[in-house]
């Protein structure tokens, strides 16, 4: 019940932010804008990956999104839909920051690029994970962004 609660806020704080967003007034060359349409992409991927709302993470992405984990095969976003309600329902991650370093925009397409820390339970115990990653967005035909491309790697072993 919590869960689902939680899961109807981020989603209506997604509509909401989509609404605001498309509502702002754009500077000259729209990428103050456009900068803040992507960090606000990045605190609701944190949102939803500590409650566990595969459907809210997975909407983040292009339908050609493709995701390169550490040690396994790019995933694409038709593996990601099949794979990460199952992977999101342990509720194994307790907290998740990203840190945003550089945001570039190049008309329809953007690159960000920072570091990221989490804290989760694996095998039954509390781990700390932290490292880094290079994420390249793609402007939707709404003026919406969406990530295309997402690799990271931890800097713990």
């Amino acid at each position: 019940m919590k869960k689902l609660a939680v899961s109807a806020l981020i989603g209506l704080a997604i509509v909401a932010v989509l609404f605001l967003a498309g509502c702002a007034e754009k500077s000259e060359d729209g990428t103050e804008v456009d900068v803040e349409r992507i960090q606000t992409i990045w605190r609701i991927y944190s949102k939803a990956r500590v409650v566990g709302d595969a459907e809210v993470w997975l909407s983040l992405w292009d339908e050609k999104g493709i995701q390169m984990p550490p040690g396994a095969p790019a995933r694409s976003k038709d593996v990601l839909d099949e794979m990460i309600p199952d992977a999101f329902a342990s509720g194994s991650v307790s907290s998740m920051n990203i840190y945003p370093e550089e945001i570039n925009v190049a008309g329809n397409w953007a690159y960000g690029r920072g570091t990221y820390d989490s804290e989760r339970m694996v095998k039954g115990e509390a781990v700390r994970v932290d490292g880094k990653f290079l994420t390249i967005l793609k402007r939707q035909p709404d003026g919406t962004w969406r990530i295309y491309r997402d690799c990271f790697n931890s800097n713990i072993p």
